[in-house]
């Protein structure tokens, strides 16, 4: 969110008028003699998603104020345009005043009408906010679209190769698809070798087409492709999330949150103007499963990134309970706000961890599945990354979590979070890591998650169970951090 000129600009659409497809050709017939061109123009740019940072101001005077940055249609190396336009919140086919950075920013120009249709359709959608990038899994070819923001890890396939050079701003991507969806090999080739044998001479293509009845087929990213070709081992099967599964029959694993599980909001004071558009940009009602599905590639997922940046996750949780003055605690807020630098540790703990959880399923002879990013929609401001799903048909209820260290330690009574008690390893009950197990079951509601330290010398489990004394005192303070002290420093950042 941001603040400009006594406007609050925010991602929420609660304050955005009723506004039609109809009313923008209405629009468009009156401020631009050439109605058609600007229609059809503008339509394609907010077709094919040239249209970002869409933005919605607070209501003044029954008006208020839409921005937004549209790419160049054709120098899309440049700066994109900056858009904004005033409507009137009684009568929507009333604007009050618009603009853009283009050269025929003055008039009606194709990227202020793109802008039209974009609010026509989040209008026309009803949602309360401006909802996030899919995930490309979810979403068409692309190739056609201008370049996303910034740099993000790609497969090999997927890579833009570019010279050497700092002005350098082109490249070469690769564009390799299946046109051919059919089986392979086509049997109209079998029919064509079969009739090319009757031709005298023996046309030399007939040597390469009678060895395709015995040919070895092996798995590709494109499906089954002839042994040795080079898509066999440049483009291998795309491997799905990894699964670790030891009970086939077990019931299938609920929607994380867990549905009909509520965690109550508890506001000790009136949010602001501001602060209730930054809570209805942080809501995810209806799409906290769908958030969590999207981004089970956790660190490898832009969109899990994206969903962090506001919100307390919660590995964060132990520090929050524990910060003691004002100064401290905007400390810590600058501090979350900034981001945690990638240690060795924790390069470590990344690499071992898919061996470790096979292990773990191994040992305790339980289902696990990879985890996303939990959002619960009465706490949008919370988010946890739990390590994995569980599924134990022998515990009841069956399903839980599972939490993974792996300190470089030789024997488990070395590591620091662990104490001894009646000669067992346990995880100290006021230690950062027990806050977050149970931070993860207060976001998620489960019940239980298995906690795994993975030593040179041996893997312990112990089973946490949810301690619901402790949620409820640690969600006090933690919303009395967010709205007091992280919100401001939030703001301050933006």
């Amino acid at each position: 969110m941001a603040a400009y000129g006594g406007l609050f600009f925010s991602r929420s659409l609660t304050n955005l008028p009723k506004m039609t497809f109809s009313d923008v050709e209405v629009i468009v017939g009156r401020e631009s003699v050439i109605k058609r061109s600007r229609l059809d123009r503008g339509y394609k740019l907010f077709h094919e998603k040239f249209i970002f940072n869409y933005e919605v101001s607070n209501v003044v005077e029954l008006n208020l104020a839409v921005r937004a940055r549209c790419y160049r249609s054709l120098k899309k190396n440049e700066e994109p345009h900056s858009l904004q336009m005033t409507i009137h919140t009684v009568d929507a086919a009333n604007l009050s005043g618009y603009g853009c950075s283009c050269a025929a920013g003055r008039g009606m120009c194709n990227h202020v009408v793109a802008l039209l249709y974009q609010t026509a359709h989040y209008s026309t959608m009803g949602i309360a906010s401006v909802p996030l990038p899919l995930a490309s899994t979810s979403m068409p070819q692309a190739w056609h679209k201008p370049r996303t923001q910034g740099i993000v890890p790609e497969a090999i396939d997927q890579l833009v190769i570019k010279k050497p050079k700092q002005s350098g701003s082109s490249g070469v991507k690769s564009t390799l698809y299946m046109p051919y969806k059919g089986q392979y090999p086509v049997a109209a080739l079998r029919t064509l070798h079969t009739g090319l044998l009757e031709e005298t001479p023996e046309p030399l293509v007939c040597q390469a087409l009678s060895g395709l009845a015995s040919l070895a087929f092996v798995d590709s990213q494109f499906g089954p492709v002839p042994f040795g070709s080079p898509l066999s081992y440049q483009c291998p099967p795309v491997s799905p999330a990894q699964e670790i599964c030891h009970h086939p029959d077990a019931p299938q694993f609920p929607d994380l949150p867990l549905t009909g599980y509520r965690l109550p909001l508890c506001l000790s004071f009136v949010p602001m103007l501001h602060q209730s558009f930054h809570l209805d940009c942080l809501a995810v009602n209806g799409l906290s499963a769908t958030l969590e599905q999207e981004t089970r590639g956790q660190s490898r997922c832009p969109l899990w990134s994206m969903a962090r940046e506001s919100r307390l996750t919660a590995s964060r949780f132990h520090e929050v309970l524990h910060a003691r003055g004002e100064e401290s605690m905007q400390r810590l807020a600058i501090r979350i706000l900034k981001g945690t630098r990638q240690t060795a540790a924790m390069r470590r703990g990344l690499e071992l961890e898919p061996e470790v959880l096979r292990s773990y399923g191994e040992v305790a002879h339980v289902n696990v599945y990879a985890s996303g990013f939990v959002v619960h929609p009465d706490a949008p401001h919370l988010g946890a990354s739990p390590d994995g799903r569980v599924v134990d048909p022998t515990e009841f209820p069956p399903f839980g979590l599972v939490e993974v260290k792996c300190p470089n330690v030789l024997t488990i009574f070395e590591a620091t979070h662990i104490k001894a008690v009646g000669g067992k390893p346990q995880l100290k009950r006021g230690h950062k890591y027990w806050t977050q197990v149970q931070g993860q079951l207060a976001v998620t509601g489960l019940r239980w998650c298995d906690f795994v330290t993975d030593t040179a010398g041996d893997l312990t489990v112990e089973r946490i169970w949810r301690d619901d004394p402790f949620i409820t005192a640690m969600k006090e303070q933690l919303d009395l951090f967010y709205f007091n002290v992280f919100m401001d420093q939030y703001f301050k950042k933006q």
